[in-house]
């Protein structure tokens, strides 16, 4: 028959069981710290001491500008500039300097600052496109197509001949570098279905009505009555219908109203429009 091992020599086995998994356990925490720290020592050695910040899709503003608003310079260690705190760490991104640069420069839509280990940052712009002038009593807003201000415009401003002019909106409150808040729903969202008709129409027309827009009246929504070249008006009807509008009233302007001729075409009453002569 087999002897059973003392009561004693079990006890010492399972002791020295726990003792060797306890410092299985301690050797592999104190392993970790060491590689932690050794990594830590390594992320702020000068490896990564950046001496390149590049910049890209910016149009509006120029490369210098951005880094500058950005507050970065090169000659620093990235994780320093990075921060401490976790999230810019495990991202590896300026949360914080990406919204600095939203909020002081209003033609910028998105922005992304990122490290590219180990010694560049580079700065991703996309800029917002203006499209129109939006008179507001008397102050000319430049905004884009999500109705975010640009820029304010002083009447002597040359850019007032680039773009068209929006009249008759009621507008609540606006912000440089944020969306226009309008009284009641947002009447871009009509005005622009109708310039993509426009521009859509021209596509294959040696005359680009759009590039003749001149101002758009949005006071009597649903119709919004449209000048071209500063001299003749179109009050156009339902969206439904502007594909047909559009194209009889770009027959009659090329064809039958001439150069200096003044006028209003009306399309909302009735489907054969009538042109009234103006001064």
């Amino acid at each position: 028959m087999k002897k059973t091992p003392p009561a004693s020599n079990v006890k010492k086995k399972k002791v020295s069981k726990k003792v060797r998994r306890r410092m299985r356990r301690i050797r592999r925490f104190f392993l970790f710290v060491l590689i932690a720290a050794g990594i830590i020592i390594f992320a702020r050695s000068s490896f990564f001491i950046v001496d390149k910040i590049e910049t890209a899709g910016n149009k509006k503003y120029s490369a210098n500008e951005l880094i500058l608003s950005t507050g970065l310079v090169p000659g620093k260690n990235v994780f320093n500039m990075l921060g401490e705190k976790p999230k810019n760490l495990l991202t590896l991104s300026f949360s914080e300097l990406e919204q600095e640069v939203l909020n002081s420069m209003p033609y910028v839509k998105s922005v992304s600052i990122r490290p590219a280990l180990p010694k560049s940052i580079k700065i991703k712009v996309q800029e917002r496109t203006p499209f129109a002038v939006l008179d507001n009593g008397g102050t000319n807003l430049l905004i884009d197509k999500d109705g975010y201000v640009l820029e304010l415009l002083d009447s002597k401003s040359p850019k007032l001949k680039d773009y068209f002019k929006i009249i008759g909106i009621s507008v609540d409150s606006y912000k440089l570098g944020q969306a226009i808040k309008f009284k009641g729903e947002n009447p871009l969202i009509d005005l622009i279905s109708f310039c993509d008709l426009i521009a859509k129409s021209d596509k294959d027309e040696k005359l680009k009505l759009y590039k003749k827009i001149t101002s758009v009246d949005l006071s009597d929504v649903p119709y919004m009555s449209v000048q071209f070249d500063k001299r003749v008006t179109a009050k156009f009807g339902d969206l439904e219908y502007t594909d047909y509008q559009i194209s009889v009233f770009r027959h009659l302007f090329v064809n039958n109203i001439n150069e200096t001729q003044k006028g209003t075409l009306d399309f909302t009453k009735g489907s054969n429009p009538y042109f009234v002569p103006g001064e």
